[in-house]
């Protein structure tokens, strides 16, 4: 596995499905190593998310803003994985790529408003 494609949006996993412009609505966007979703998994273990779907296309989960917009505030979580060796690539450790934070939209958002955050395989 190579790693993460996170998407964070201001949407109930409900209105994503019905939404006519889904870009409108993604809060944050990234890339990270294989071990990059353990803060999600951290979230729905301390009850503070819950996870909708998980065979990687994509794992889906929902939780409250304020429970994940904090986290975002500095960058996306940051994970102390190794490097990742592939038949034509490396990834250094604690790789992270093609960051997008929409800061303005993130502020905008309710504590009490759900999101969607999605972590698609990007194998």
């Amino acid at each position: 596995m190579i790693g993460w494609g996170i998407v964070v949006v201001a949407q109930t996993p409900e209105e994503r499905r019905q939404a006519v412009d889904r870009k409108a609505a993604v809060l944050a966007t990234w890339e990270v190593g294989p071990g990059g979703i353990e803060w999600l998994r951290e979230l729905v273990d301390a009850g503070n998310a819950t996870q909708l779907s998980f065979d990687g296309y994509p794992n889906r989960y929902t939780a409250l803003a304020g429970n994940v917009l904090p986290l975002l505030a500095a960058g996306p979580p940051v994970y102390g994985g190794p490097p990742v060796l592939g038949e034509d690539y490396v990834l250094p450790p604690n790789w992270r790529d093609d960051v997008i934070l929409h800061q303005d939209r993130m502020l905008a958002c309710s504590p009490r408003q759900f999101l969607t955050i999605e972590a698609w395989d990007l194998s």
